[in-house]
């Protein structure tokens, strides 16, 4: 018997419990089967408890796995539109800037005593931005060489160089920043004469001003309508150092121009021909 029961309690137990279950579904509704049925809903309700808790776990995972790509997926979409806002941002200041310059070129040809045209610039040396620039009027346009090109930045008009070479559509600006660029120039403050030659960078080569020359950093130079290509009182640059040349005849200097030639977008033409 002890046997029998130590090899087959397992199934004796399983097939009892089968029995009674069996029993109680079929069985009218009493007292005592009640007591039966809830004695059997506290055995098993642990294991239901923990078996519904894990179910509510997996549910409240997959709603924050839910919430958590949701929310992902707005992220992007607000990086989306935040990138879109500022790319339209950025588009409009560069159109009021365009704007911005235009008139005021435009302006500056009306009251001009030259006959001048806009231009743009459509190409620089990739070497070197700082040597020379491409515009989009040539032969066509009646431009040829060694007519003034002007351009306007920060609320200044200044020189930016002079035509040097022309196609049919199109022209070469030889700016002034070039190290084959020389103009003399005039201290606006105190007149004293000095030629300005380029670098190859932002900035200008100043010689040859004479020893008692009042000049000072800071001093405004400008064209000074000698050597036959530039009108008088065209602005170039602004003094940033001065100093006694090697020779110990002449004063020099560093000035940086008054528009940056590597960043230029449009210019004006000059004919130095007056209307």
């Amino acid at each position: 018997m002890s046997y029998w029961w130590i090899k087959y309690k397992e199934s004796i137990v399983l097939i009892f419990l089968v029995a009674l279950c069996l029993v109680l579904i079929g069985s009218p509704f009493n007292q005592q089967v009640q007591s039966v049925r809830t004695f059997f809903y506290y055995l098993l309700s642990p294991s239901q408890k923990a078996s519904f808790e894990m179910i509510q776990d997996n549910s409240r995972l997959a709603k924050n796995l839910l919430s958590l790509i949701n929310l992902r997926e707005e992220n992007l979409d607000l990086q989306e539109e935040n990138y879109r806002l500022k790319s339209e941002i950025q588009q409009s200041r560069d159109f009021l800037a365009e704007n911005e310059r235009l008139k005021t070129l435009l302006a500056y040809k009306k009251g001009s005593a030259y006959y001048s045209q806009l231009a743009r610039v459509i190409g620089s040396e990739p070497e070197n931005c700082y040597t020379s620039i491409w515009v989009n009027k040539g032969r066509e346009d009646n431009i040829v060489e060694n007519m003034v090109v002007l351009a306007y930045q920060r609320g200044s008009i200044g020189l930016a160089g002079r035509i040097v070479e022309v196609l049919p559509q199109s022209a070469r600006v030889l700016l002034i920043t070039d190290q084959q660029s020389e103009l003399r120039v005039l201290n606006e403050r105190t007149r004293y004469e000095g030629v300005a030659q380029g670098e190859n960078h932002f900035s200008l080569r100043l010689r040859y001003f004479l020893n008692e020359a009042d000049i000072k950093s800071g001093d405004i130079l400008v064209t000074s309508g000698k050597g036959g290509i530039f009108p008088p009182g065209l602005k170039v640059g602004r003094l940033t150092d001065v100093f006694q040349e090697e020779d110990k005849l002449f004063k020099g200097g560093i000035a940086v121009p008054e528009i940056n030639p590597g960043l230029l977008e449009e210019v004006l033409i000059l004919n130095t021909v007056k209307k």
